[in-house]
């Protein structure tokens, strides 16, 4: 027959700690599992800090996020936003070297994929103009910076339009020749942050809206299939059912998230998270823009483990 052995005072007041400490983990542990990141409710606004319900204009998301976020200090200081507009400088300065470049960024960088540079003022020969770079190369870019500021630091809507100034003209695909481009009637690109910030935000949409130059629609494309927004030809209708009577979005018609890799994917290269999932590669496109420039993929796949010949 066993005998229980006495526990001194101290023994058992380490168990009793640790038994404490186990049912606080455990409670902590529940808790984390029930729990799901919370965003509070809140109005789409437009440009004008009006609702979108009311006006039926793009939502603006300086104006919608900015209510609570400091969306002008993030959009200054991102280089997501800024991709080398604070860093323009005369022609053949950069530090490629490339007497062609402008800025060490995407906007003003050659790019010897598509071949286009944007044109600096004075160039004999137009290629690239802004409006052009937002509507080919913005589907690569989160939106503000050069989608919204003049080089010289002014709004894009506010640039006086004079004869050969890229920023406010586009060549004309059919004579080559230079033509006015009207900002007030395009719009610019706000900072997305839809894009980056949302579950399974519509890129498709976004680009066909920056292709088609209704850029101040990009961000709103970018909710399409969502509920919130219907698109019907050229005109987009907020749907009223999807917010409350205050004019708030309802709980579940938007979920506000960290960037993932997903996200991160629409712009930069392939990402695979399926571990147990064999990874297989079939041709390149400009979608996978890191993939097919440097072989960048993102997965926590072991390359012995995926369907990769290398």
């Amino acid at each position: 027959m066993f005998r229980l052995r006495k526990l001194s005072r101290l023994q058992r007041f380490l168990a009793a700690g640790l038994i404490l400490a186990l049912l606080s983990v455990g409670a902590l542990g529940t808790v984390a599992a029930q729990s799901s990141p919370l965003h509070p409710t809140f109005p789409f606004l437009d440009a004008d800090g009006q609702s979108v319900l009311e006006s039926g204009q793009p939502v603006s998301t300086m104006e919608t996020c900015g209510a609570c976020h400091d969306t002008a200090f993030i959009s200054e200081h991102s280089f997501h936003t800024d991709v080398g507009l604070s860093e323009m400088m005369p022609p053949g300065q950069t530090s490629s070297g490339r007497p062609w470049d402008t800025s060490p960024g995407l906007f003003g960088r050659w790019n010897p994929l598509t071949y286009r540079f944007l044109s600096p003022e004075g160039d004999e020969r137009i290629d690239m103009t802004t409006a052009e770079w937002v509507s080919t190369f913005g589907v690569r870019h989160a939106g503000g910076g050069p989608a919204e500021i003049g080089q010289n630091g002014q709004p894009l809507t506010d640039l006086p339009v004079y004869k050969g100034d890229p920023e406010t003209h586009i060549v004309d695909p059919g004579t080559g020749e230079l033509i006015p481009w009207d900002w007030e009637e395009s719009g610019t690109v706000e900072m997305n942050c839809f894009l980056c910030h949302t579950q399974e935000p519509n890129n498709d949409a976004r680009i066909v809206a920056l292709h088609d130059g209704q850029f101040r629609w990009a961000n709103t494309a970018t909710l399409l299939g969502t509920g919130i927004v219907d698109q019907v030809g050229d005109q987009w209708t907020w749907n009223e059912t999807a917010f409350d009577d205050e004019g708030s979005l309802l709980e579940n018609a938007i979920t506000i998230q960290g960037p993932t890799s997903s996200n991160c994917a629409q712009c930069h290269g392939l990402v695979h998270v399926e571990s147990e999932t064999p990874l297989a590669l079939s041709g390149c496109t400009p979608e996978q823009w890191s993939t097919i420039t440097t072989g960048q993929i993102v997965s926590p796949q072991r390359i012995s483990d995926s369907g990769m010949n290398i």
